[in-house]
């Protein structure tokens, strides 16, 4: 007798994947954890998904189309005009922070090591810091010397995407998030209003 496949145990699975992978990371998740806690047997989750990667990947792999509109968008040209890329940033990191992807987007950039998406963040780290680079560049040129190297984008892409991802930790409502994203940028903002 074949078994259907229910909707309701896969969402289920899945709810309680996002929040064992959330509080353990992969290399700590237990599929045993996610099965009683959907109740399940272990082998009865094996049906749903092949395993714990197969499981990991579903969860995280709604991120990416976000984190390639973020560093697709217009925001990296910097010709664009100062209150337009702050409101451009302000959106596109507020939907991140207020959207689906919030929880999965901590999965993937804090607990993703030993999986073939550990490199997210070092990617994410990267398109930063090369944003900031142009930027230094451009006020360097302004004042006709070099003020900032290229290797202070590094450690200010770091801050900021860890302050931003600390942020996304703190299990405030939604507008909450939102309020803090939106002061975040602008203090960042204010801070590289020059450079922009």
């Amino acid at each position: 007798m074949v078994q259907v496949l229910k909707e309701d145990i896969r969402q289920a699975i899945l709810r309680h994947a996002q929040d064992e992978f959330l509080a353990h990371g992969f290399a700590g998740a237990s599929l045993k954890r996610i099965a009683g806690q959907t109740g399940i047997s272990a082998g009865n989750l094996y049906r749903y998904f092949d395993g714990k990667e197969v499981l990991f990947d579903h969860i995280v792999s709604g991120v990416y189309p976000y984190l390639e509109k973020l560093t697709n968008s217009s925001m990296e040209e910097p010709a664009v005009d100062g209150e337009v890329k702050l409101g451009a940033i302000v959106l596109a990191l507020d939907e991140l922070a207020a959207g689906p992807v919030r929880i999965p987007l901590l999965i993937l950039m804090d607990g993703s090591a030993g999986t073939k998406h550990g490199h997210a963040i070092r990617i994410w780290r990267e398109w930063m810091k090369e944003n900031v680079v142009g930027h230094l560049r451009a006020y360097n040129d302004t004042k006709q010397q070099t003020v900032f190297s290229n290797d202070a984008a590094g450690p200010i892409a770091a801050a900021f995407l860890e302050g931003y991802l600390e942020i996304l930790r703190q299990d405030s409502g939604t507008e909450a998030r939102s309020s803090l994203v939106r002061q975040y940028v602008l203090f960042w903002y204010s801070g590289f209003k020059s450079f922009i």
